[in-house]
Order: structure tokens, then sequence, then C-alpha cells
């Protein structure tokens, strides 16, 4: 059996210090922890003011020498999707056999570095959780620092964000609590770490080749205008409004441009950005390579649920036996707002998993280690799933 011991409070309060507290006693009760090693906390907009309240209460409570977390448009804790409520939710944790490290790093990702050569990453199973300033942190620049200074540790997270009423987000750590700064939290040693990544998007039809593009600007599209053939895809699912169909109709880039595939972790999945005047071509936020392949994706709850089981009872089959834990990073385009209901996807995580410690956010972006290389998601839903080796 695995040591791992941990446990995940929520609480609902709008005191940021008395959510605080009510979630980390209840994390540590459930964990039967006096007090943690480490703790990820994710909480609501609407404790934007009382943040520093937030972070020196769990600091108190929970005894942690390690603490990474951020604000969020939601979060996600005892079996709830929790959204537009002031919402508060704490993972602490500890193991003999399982370390942890935590830094807020500068916009910039300085720090990384020194970071992933902190002694430890080379044994065991690793996985260290990024958490930026979603609006002002230049998520690009980061993943290219990423994949230059720590090339070998395994990625995952989301961009810190709010609730959609102030653009600012907040990042948490032992150093404090900041803006344009990227929270992070890292754990290794005595682990198994599954990953999956579940998309809400659908392939539409047969892919296609990029045959006229200008960095982000898609011109043509198998030889004929892009602005053409996503008309086309419009009309084929009855969408007669441009409007309607930029918000349905998304653009997938598959990370094997040998062998494209466009599910799962396979792609990335970008939305229309605006249109060209002078090419009439689309600006999509990616940077576009000729004679590579592409496909039209389509933004469907129906498909996105029954690839969220699929996901599931994948990433399960990845493990010896049950996760001791679970952190769930999702797109703030996905929950209430998607589904039409709160709660579909922990229904599908619960029904095949049961019920087992899990906290997880609403982000700007998810990230997520894939084919070997950490990558910028959206409209994803990343699982992580961790159990301590006997």
């Amino acid at each position: 059996m695995s040591d791992i011991k941990v446990g995940v409070g929520l609480s609902l309060a709008s005191d940021s210090a008395l959510a605080a507290r009510q979630a980390s006693l209840e994390a540590l009760e459930q964990a039967g922890l006096k007090s943690a090693t480490w703790a990820l906390c994710f909480f609501s907009g609407h404790h934007l003011p009382g943040a520093e309240a937030l972070r020196a209460t769990i600091l108190r409570e929970t005894g942690c020498t390690s603490l990474g977390g951020c604000s969020a448009m939601g979060v996600i804790a005892k079996g709830e999707e929790v959204e537009g409520v002031p919402a508060v939710a704490l993972m602490v944790g500890g193991a003999s056999g399982v370390e942890a490290h935590s830094a807020l790093l500068p916009e910039d990702g300085q720090g990384l570095a020194a970071f992933g050569n902190l002694r430890g990453w080379s044994s065991g199973n690793s996985l260290l959780l990024v958490l930026p300033d979603t609006f002002q942190v230049d998520i690009n620049q980061v993943r290219n620092r990423m994949c230059s200074e720590i090339p070998e540790l395994p990625i995952f997270g989301a961009g810190a964000t709010d609730d959609g009423r102030t653009g600012i987000s907040l990042q948490l750590g032992m150093e404090g609590v900041r803006n344009r700064s990227i929270s992070l939290l890292g754990l290794f040693g005595e682990l198994e770490v599954a990953v999956g990544i579940t998309q809400s998007c659908k392939l539409l039809g047969e892919p296609h080749f990029i045959t006229n593009s200008r960095e982000n600007i898609l011109i043509e599209l198998d030889g004929q205008p892009a602005l053409g053939k996503l008309i086309q895809q419009g009309q084929a699912l009855g969408l007669d409004d441009f409007q309607q169909l930029s918000m349905e109709v998304m653009f997938g880039f598959p990370l094997d441009t040998e062998n494209p595939q466009f599910t799962g972790e396979t792609c990335l999945v970008r939305s229309l950005g605006g249109l060209d005047q002078d090419s009439h071509g689309l600006v999509v936020p990616y940077p576009l390579i000729n004679q590579t392949s592409m496909a039209f994706m389509h933004r469907n709850p129906k498909t996105a649920q029954q690839d969220m089981r699929r996901m599931v009872k994948e990433v399960q089959g990845k493990l010896t036996g049950p996760p001791d834990l679970g952190i769930y990073f999702d797109c703030a385009a996905r929950g209430r707002g998607f589904y039409g209901r709160a709660g579909v996807d922990m229904e599908a995580i619960t029904a095949q998993l049961g019920n087992f410690p899990l906290i997880g956010m609403y982000g700007g972006f998810e990230l997520a280690t894939a084919m070997g290389l950490p990558h910028i998601y959206t409209y994803t839903g990343v699982l992580l799933l961790l159990r301590g080796l006997s």
C-alpha cells in the first residue's frame, strides 16, 4: 500500500481567511495529517482582494513547506464543479517517499533552470505543476524556456485567471501573493504518474493541406481560399451566422505532422482570431507552416462528453491500481457554459474512478507534456492521476 496521505477541502465562505481555514481543516482531516508537506490551492475571483489572508491562513493551518496555487474561473473539489460563487479548494499532502518543491517566478520564467536542477528530479517519477498569469505572462516565451531549460521534466498546469470581471489573476507561493508571475509546485519520488487529455472538439470531414499562409494568416487550403472552406464547413453544420460559426468551428493542428491525428493529446485546437483584409485570409493564433496538415474541428457538448469518458477510462488503465490523488485542469470554455449544466466532467471521473482526493480549476489555457514536449492546449481537460509506489 502507498503511504501517500492526501486530503482535499472545499469552502464556499465569502470571507477569505475563514474559507482558507475551513478548507485547510477539512483537507488535513481527510488526509489524516496534523501538518502537511505541501499544499495546492485554487480560489475563485471573489477572493482576489483577500488572497494574502487566504495564503497566510493556509500556511498557518497546514504548516506546509511548499505551496502552489492561483486564482481561477472556478474550482473543482469534493466531487463538485463550482462556478460563479466564492470558493476555495485546497489539497494537502505528505509522504515519506515523495518530495515537494515550490517557487514563485517572474513573468519571463527566470529561475526555471535552477528549479529543474533541484536534487532528486532525476530519481523516480516527477512532475511540475505550472500556473502562469493568463493575462500578463507570455506563455509561448515561457514554453520555449521550458523546452530549453527543463526538457526532462513533465509539465502540467493551467493559466491563472479570474471570474471574468477584472482581468486580473493572482499566483500563490511560499514567497507571497503576486500577479504577472508563475506559481510552480513540483512533486518527485516514488510515484506513478498518468495523464489524459480530452478535447471539446470533433474532427470535421477530412484533414486539409495548408497551401498558402503568412505567419498566423491562413490564406489557402488545398489550393482554395481558406475563408471559403470555413464557410462551407459552417453550411454543412447548418451554421449560416458567421459569428456562431466562429464560436463552434475550430482549427486543429496535429503534433505529429508525419502521422497527423486529431484526438486527445495528439492535436492543438485554436479558434478564429479574425479576418485579414488584405489577403482575405483567416487569422489563427498558431505558427502556420505551408504544406502541413490541419483540420476543422467542431465544438460539440455531446461528443465532448463521449471523449471525456474515453479519456478517463484510458488514463485509468495507465496505473497499476487506484489513484491516490488527482488534479484536473479544465478549460474555462468548458463547464456549465458549454454543457448547459454543471458537473458533467466530474460525473465521468467519479463514475469510472470512484471517490478519491481530487482538486481542479478552470483556467485560461491548459499545459501538458505530450510526445516529449510541453504544449499549450485550449478547449481541453487535462487529468493527472498519481499513485504512490509500494
